[in-house]
């Protein structure tokens, strides 16, 4: 896990389940090369991933689950902050440095997403999903290469995609258990 996640840039790579009771994924190149690995506990938010650049820690803080924090490993110092709109389809990256990244839908139906510059534009990674798989397919698009928090916008692409897919599958069973 030592390469440079801007070479593979254009290149196809998947996130990986690789644990049956834990949502743990390990993203893979299309030659096979293991690029990073997040893993995530089934009873909290938190995730641990190995990048690159090293361990990161990600969690929701507040009650509302709406802002989730990346820092190194445990208490470490702040990264940034990803803050999701209540709808949870979409939500605001920042960096203590005021950069800032949009997270949002790429399409309709909602199995593209995506980072993007906070006023919209061309995805700098756009993720894409199946209907029945746990697999995420991502692709870094080449106008992202000067972007040196790739690995962080990979992980915590991943990170919302879990997160929305327990919210939705939370609310379809407290919507059948009413009925």
């Amino acid at each position: 896990m030592s390469s440079p996640l801007s070479s593979f840039v254009g290149q196809a790579l998947t996130w990986v389940p690789t644990a049956t009771f834990k949502d743990r994924y390990d993203l893979i190149a299309a030659d096979g090369t293991p690029l990073a690995i997040l893993d995530m506990s089934n009873w909290t938010s938190k995730a641990n991933a190995h990048v690159p650049e090293g361990t990161l820690f990600l969690h929701k803080e507040g009650w509302s689950g709406l802002k989730v924090t990346v820092s190194t490993v445990g208490q470490g110092p702040l990264i940034a902050t990803f803050k999701r709109k209540w709808t949870g389809a979409t939500g605001q990256l920042l960096f203590p440095d005021g950069r800032e990244f949009k997270w949002a839908k790429l399409n309709f139906w909602g199995t593209q997403k995506g980072w993007t510059e906070p006023t919209g534009g061309p995805p700098y990674i756009q993720f894409s999903s199946g209907s029945f798989t746990r697999k995420l397919r991502a692709e870094i698009q080449p106008h992202a290469t000067e972007i040196p928090e790739l690995s962080l916008l990979l992980v915590l692409g991943l990170y919302n995609v879990i997160v929305e897919r327990r919210t939705a599958a939370a609310t379809a069973a407290s919507t059948a258990g009413s009925v």
